[in-house]
C-alpha cells in the first residue's frame, strides 16, 4: 500500500515572512498561515511552522536559502514522520524515559523563550553597558603574561619537577613528559598571552610577584590540579575600547540581568 503524501499550496516563504511580523493586526493572519499544512503525510499535517523552524535552523548554520534546501526541508518533514508514525504504531510514545526526554525539550524551549521575552522587555541601557565595562576594566591588571606551565594532579609530583627545574631540568622538557594540560603540553608548556586577572587568585598573585624569566617560587595548587610555572615574558596591557568590546559586554549585562531575575524567581518558588 503507497503512502500518501501531499503538499498544500501554500509557500514556505510565505510562512517566514509573515513569522517575521510583530504583534499586530495581522498577527492572527499570521499564526493561522502558520499552522497550515506544509505537508500532509498520511493525512497527518506537518506544518508550515514545522517546515519555518527546521529552515531557520538550516539558515542558522549557514546554508543559502534556494529551492533545493526548501526541498530538502520537505524531505526531512516526511521522513520524520513517517519515522513517528512507526514509532507510535509500536507503542514507543509511552515509554516512560521517551515521555520524559520530550517534557525536558519542552522546558528547555519554554526556558528559552523566557529568556528571549526578558531580554526583548529589557535590553540594555548604554549606561548599563558602560558601568559594567568600567567594572571588567577595573578588575584587570596593567599587565599580560607569558606563562610556561606543567600540570599534574599530586603535589608530590608537583614538587619532584620543580626540584628538577632548579637543579637545571627544562620545563618544556618536562611539561611535554608529563603535564596533563593537552592545550599547552604540545608547546612544551607555553601558554597564550594571558591577563592575571584571567587567573586563578592563587596563580595571579604567584605569578605578578614573580620576574620575567623566573620560576614561580613553589608549586601551586588551583582546581585543575597542581602547577610548576615559569613566566617567560612580561608586556603591558592596553585595555580594548568600549566600542570594540560592546557585544562581549551586552552579552554579560544580559547575562547577569537573566541570573538575577531566576534568582528572584528561585526565592519566590516555594
Amino acid at each position: 500500500m503507497h503512502k500518501k503524501i501531499q503538499i498544500t499550496s501554500s509557500t514556505l516563504l510565505y510562512a517566514v515572512c509573515l513569522l517575521t511580523l510583530s504583534l499586530s493586526s495581522n498577527a492572527q493572519d499570521a499564526a493561522a498561515t502558520l499552522n497550515k499544512a506544509y505537508v500532509s503525510v498520511n493525512g497527518q499535517a506537518q506544518s508550515n511552522a514545522l517546515a519555518e523552524i527546521l529552515l531557520r535552523e538550516q539558515l542558522a548554520r549557514g546554508a543559502s536559502d534556494s529551492p533545493d534546501l526548501r526541498q530538502a526541508v520537505r524531505e526531512v518533514l516526511i521522513n520524520q514522520a513517517l519515522m513517528a508514525q512507526e514509532a507510535r504504531k509500536a507503542k514507543l510514545d509511552a515509554n516512560p524515559l521517551l515521555l520524559a526526554q520530550t517534557e525536558l525539550a519542552q522546558q528547555n524551549i519554554l526556558a528559552q523563550a523566557w529568556q528571549q521575552q526578558v531580554l526583548s522587555e529589557s535590553p540594555p541601557k548604554e549606561e548599563d553597558l558602560k558601568a559594567e565595562y568600567d567594572r571588567q576594566i577595573a578588575r584587570t591588571g596593567d599587565k599580560d603574561y607569558l606563562i610556561r606551565h606543567l600540570l599534574v594532579a599530586q603535589e608530590a609530583t608537583a614538587k619532584l619537577l620543580f626540584e628538577k627545574i632548579q637543579a637545571g631540568a627544562k620545563i618544556a622538557d618536562l611539561s611535554k613528559e608529563y603535564s596533563q594540560d593537552p592545550q599547552s603540553r604540545e608547546r612544551g608548556g607555553l601558554t597564550d598571552w594571558v591577563n592575571a586577572a584571567d587567573l586563578s587568585p592563587a596563580l595571579a598573585d604567584s605569578v605578578k610577584a614573580t620576574g620575567k624569566g623566573k620560576l614561580v617560587a613553589k608549586p601551586i595548587k588551583s582546581d585543575a590540579g597542581w602547577h610548576v610555572l615559569q613566566v617567560e615574558d612580561i608586556r603591558a596591557f592596553k585595555a580594548p575600547s568600549f566600542a570594540d568590546t560592546k557585544q562581549q559586554l551586552v552579552v554579560i549585562v544580559n547575562r547577569l540581568a537573566l541570573d538575577a531575575r531566576l534568582k528572584t524567581l528561585r526565592q519566590q518558588a516555594k
